[in-house]
């Protein structure tokens, strides 16, 4: 029971200065002999008078000590060395290796020179939010007060309850307690100690900012930060503006697919993060994304994608999963639930007291157990190799198996050839292959954006088609087709393309362009229609429809079969642009799905269908030599040197 006597003035005085030197509200009131309630009370504006006299009387003569390392306790010395101390003795959390591996390879990130940008992949479960959101910025701010970070979300809402809870920590006075059912399982034990008792006080006084979405921390010697920024803000997507620089960035599960259903939703969140989100950084800061993949197209994969090569290499022409490390801007962190590689089929790995990746063959086995991965992967495999393994697809979701173009034995024991000829190069056909063959070349153009041209060589006897060469960059009508009246002659795509199959023997026969684009860019001009008729090649329009490409027999999928079985040879001549112009296409078929989720463009996928859909269409030529007919005189000069 109380005593009823007033507190006084001494004993205020002896707490405000414990206080004043870093000690948690707690450990004060324990030390001084004085309820923790009452000076709780105190500090909530609760003051009695004695306490308010002993405010005044110390007034500024005892400053909030902020310790030097040196000054620390061994335990606080260790857990600011290793991150997995850290989280032990001031949260209770357990971190599992691949946290402890990741936040060194942040923090290595973060003391270059450079502006450092990186892609984390993890699976749901594995408490990304509770670690990046909480976890390694406390451990960030204990290492370096003056830091100024940002925490970001889908929505603000969500970001700022991250930097609330971020900021309670620094503020609590007795240690975190573990829920019973945390303690039973190992997930997480009583913390031994909070960050105030360690570390002195973090809470500044009234005049810097302490609110749910930016707070200040106080600084040695209560020195003010020179700069404008708090020590954390949140921001969300749907923030109004998003203003300030820092020195680590953390966007935690920013991509919402609930929000982003439809391609002009993803597309409006590319343009975002790249003129406001990627902007925040000061030099030598880092920018950390979060989350685990949720599509072929997420925003995980734009930033993987990011390259900058130098400046007198074909960017249309390049695949960015074989760029070089040095040209990539983002870097990728990326871990999956389960490792085959690794998994010996034990029963004793599988269960939830295993050993965790990299010793074992999972990643979080208490959180994540064989158990329940096992029945996610029998029931939805496309989600568990997305969600779970981090993969941009599952190959039996896709168009087209990634080993179908590669070749080799499949998990069902099928040998499959593949569709790479690696000794081709463009515009190169096979040794041996016969004469009775006709080249096609298809167009799927765009008034703004990129056109997807190619040029295939069908021969009718094996059903072999031949790509001679893929396109994909931005084009007008005139680099299509065009005429000049000085030189009196065609230029363009087209004309260049011909000249050059019929070189080869096999002049171009047919153009196939998607109906609306040929009609409104092409059929128009007098030049093509002369064009046409002087080199003998016919345009035919192609109609694309929902219900048109979603046809079993007709529609996109129709291509499946032929790679399946390795009708289609790509040029993959090593050290040419072969097989960086067949790249892209093999990207698009491997990712494309009838969902829309799959690859971000379709473009050469629906150059390569209007080849199919019009095949059968097509008159196949019987002459074997389709060289260009020249008067005998030409032939007879030729002959006769």
């Amino acid at each position: 029971m109380p005593s009823g006597k007033a507190t006084s003035v001494e004993k205020w005085a002896e707490y405000l200065a414990l206080r004043r030197r870093g000690e948690s509200m707690w450990a004060a009131s324990k030390n001084i002999g004085l309820s923790y309630h009452a000076c709780k009370d105190a500090e909530a504006g609760k003051a009695p008078r004695n306490y308010v006299t002993a405010e005044e009387m110390l007034g500024a003569v005892v400053a909030p000590h902020v310790p030097e390392e040196e000054e620390l306790c061994p335990e606080a010395q260790e857990a600011l060395e290793n991150i997995a101390v850290f989280a032990r003795r001031y949260f209770g959390i357990v971190l599992q290796p691949w946290q402890v591996e990741a936040t060194e390879k942040i923090f290595n990130l973060l003391e270059t020179e450079y502006e450092e940008y990186v892609v984390i992949n993890a699976p749901p479960g594995t408490g990304k939010s509770t670690f990046f959101a909480k976890v390694l910025p406390a451990w960030a701010t204990c290492r370096n007060r003056a830091i100024r970070g940002m925490i970001g979300s889908h929505s603000q809402r969500t970001a700022e309850w991250y930097a609330r809870r971020l900021r309670a920590e620094f503020d609590r006075s007795l240690p975190v307690k573990a829920e019973l059912n945390d303690v039973r399982l190992n997930l997480a034990v009583d913390a031994e100690a909070t960050l105030q008792q360690d570390f002195g006080m973090f809470r500044p006084d009234s005049s810097e900012i302490w609110r749910a979405e930016a707070f200040t921390v106080l600084q040695k010697d209560d020195t003010p930060l020179s700069q404008k920024e708090p020590t954390w803000s949140a921001f969300g997507m749907d923030s109004g503006f998003l203003g300030g620089r820092f020195d680590l960035v953390i966007w935690d599960d920013v991509y919402d697919p609930r929000k982003m259903r439809s391609a002009e939703a993803r597309e409006d969140m590319r343009r975002w993060w790249d003129e406001v989100a990627e902007t925040r950084l000061e030099p030598g800061g880092l920018l950390v994304l979060q989350g685990q993949r949720m599509s072929a197209d997420d925003i995980y994969r734009y930033a993987l994608d990011k390259v900058a090569p130098p400046d007198d290499y074909e960017l249309e022409d390049f695949d960015p999963e074989d760029a070089p490390d040095d040209w990539r801007k983002y870097h990728h962190i990326k871990y999956k639930a389960h490792y085959d590689e690794l998994c010996t089929g034990d029963a004793e790995n599988h269960k939830p007291s295993g050993k965790p990746w990299p010793d074992g063959c999972l990643l979080y086995p208490r959180r994540l157990p064989w158990r329940r991965l096992r029945h996610i992967k029998a029931q939805t495999p496309e989600r568990f190799e997305v969600l779970y393994q981090q993969s941009d697809i599952d190959p039996a979701n896709v168009l087209v198996n990634p080993l179908w173009v590669t070749g080799g034995k499949g998990a069902d024991g099928v040998e499959h050839p593949g569709c790479w000829d690696n000794d081709r190069d463009l515009w190169e056909l096979p040794h041996g292959v016969s004469d009775d063959l006709f080249v096609i070349a298809t167009a799927d153009p765009s008034p703004s954006n990129y056109w997807a041209i190619q040029c295939w060589a069908y021969n009718p006897h094996t059903e072999f088609r031949y790509l001679l060469e893929s396109y994909r960059r931005k084009m007008d009508a005139p680099s299509f087709l065009d005429w000049n009246h000085e030189q009196q002659s065609f230029t363009g795509v087209a004309e260049e393309w011909w000249q050059i199959t019929n070189d080869m023997g096999h002049p171009i026969t047919h153009w196939v362009i998607e109906a609306n684009a040929a009609q409104k860019f092409i059929l128009q001009y007098d030049h093509f229609r002369r064009w046409a008729a002087l080199r003998n090649v016919q345009l035919i329009p192609h109609y694309t429809h929902s219900k048109n490409k979603g046809d079993p027999k007709y529609g996109v999928q129709m291509l499946a079969p032929l790679w399946r079985v390795g009708r289609v040879r790509l040029p993959g001549k090593q050290n040419t642009e072969a097989r960086p112009h067949s790249l892209l296409l093999v990207n698009e078929v491997t990712r494309w799905n009838a969902e829309g989720t799959g690859s971000r463009t379709d473009d050469c996928v629906m150059a390569e269908w209007f080849l199919e859909h019009n095949l059968e269409k097509l008159y196949v030529p019987t002459i074997v030599n389709n060289r260009q007919w020249r008067p005998s005189w030409v032939a007879d000069s030729a002959f006769s040197g």
